[in-house]
């Protein structure tokens, strides 16, 4: 006989988070929030920019290629090795409780320039002079898309990164989507996550001063492409927060905890 789960098991607890957002917001800053909320996490980096969060003691491991052979002893790993060892007796020993990659952009860049190799390599034996750039974007997007599924549907939360890009149809309406490769793989991404938060910093003079703004965007607003599955509809379309962690905090809170933050807001 099948045993059903339940809507209100451990399974439908844990974070997925998209963010993406401009240079400077702040992205890689969540991955401490992370840390210090959800407990000991561990990081696929591909920036070489986590002294921003040294003082947060996360593991990590930095991923240099798609597939190449990797050599612990000269640093150098590959993403698919990484996530091979996430699968290991010795990675469930640690004790994460979340995974996070920073950023996606740049394993994007590394899944294609996979994807082209490998294209070259097959047209070569068949005796073609070009690889099939249709075969090259559908095994980037296959790829791409098959490794953050794979990351979202580990028991654990995770959170995934990337820059923003920007675009602007023949309409001149502006779009801000995540900087990947591939317009069609850049637009199935976000269906993948129960939150896509989208990053926008503003800069304003505020008593003649110039300061920094950090807003996250929830919704589809102003040619963003934000979502959260918000069951009591606590979060607003646009947030002024700099923390991710806080919207986070909020969607888990039972109904006692919220209402008693409502009020102290008000006053």
């Amino acid at each position: 006989m099948f045993e059903p789960l339940n809507t209100a098991g451990d399974d439908t607890a844990k974070r997925k988070v998209l963010l993406y957002g401009h240079h400077g917001w702040g992205k890689t800053t969540q991955l401490k929030y992370f840390q210090e909320h959800f407990g000991k996490g561990f990081i696929f980096s591909g920036e070489s920019g986590l002294s921003s969060i040294r003082s947060a003691g996360i593991d990590y491991l930095p991923f240099s290629s798609w597939d190449d052979p990797s050599d612990p002893k000269k640093g150098k790993y590959s993403f698919k090795d990484i996530f091979k060892w996430t699968k290991s007796e010795d990675f469930k020993k640690k004790g994460y409780s979340w995974i996070g990659i920073d950023s996606l952009t740049e394993l994007s860049d590394l899944s294609y320039q996979h994807a082209e190799k490998e294209e070259k390599i097959r047209a070569e034996k068949l005796g073609k002079k070009n690889p099939d750039g249709f075969a090259v974007w559908g095994n980037h997007a296959s790829q791409l898309i098959g490794a953050c599924k794979a990351i979202r549907d580990m028991n654990m939360h995770c959170i995934v990164t990337a820059l923003a890009k920007e675009s602007t149809d023949d309409n001149g309406n502006v779009d801000y989507w995540c900087m990947i490769a591939g317009k069609a793989t850049m637009q199935q991404l976000p269906g993948i996550f129960d939150c896509v938060f989208c990053g926008v910093r503003v800069t304003q003079e505020i008593e003649g001063r110039q300061q920094v703004l950090r807003y996250v965007i929830t919704d589809e607003v102003r040619g963003w492409h934000g979502k959260v599955r918000d069951e009591k509809r606590r979060l607003k379309a646009v947030e002024k927060t700099g923390n991710i962690v806080e919207l986070l905090k909020r969607l888990d809170m039972d109904d006692d905890e919220y209402n008693k933050l409502k009020t102290k807001e008000k006053k």
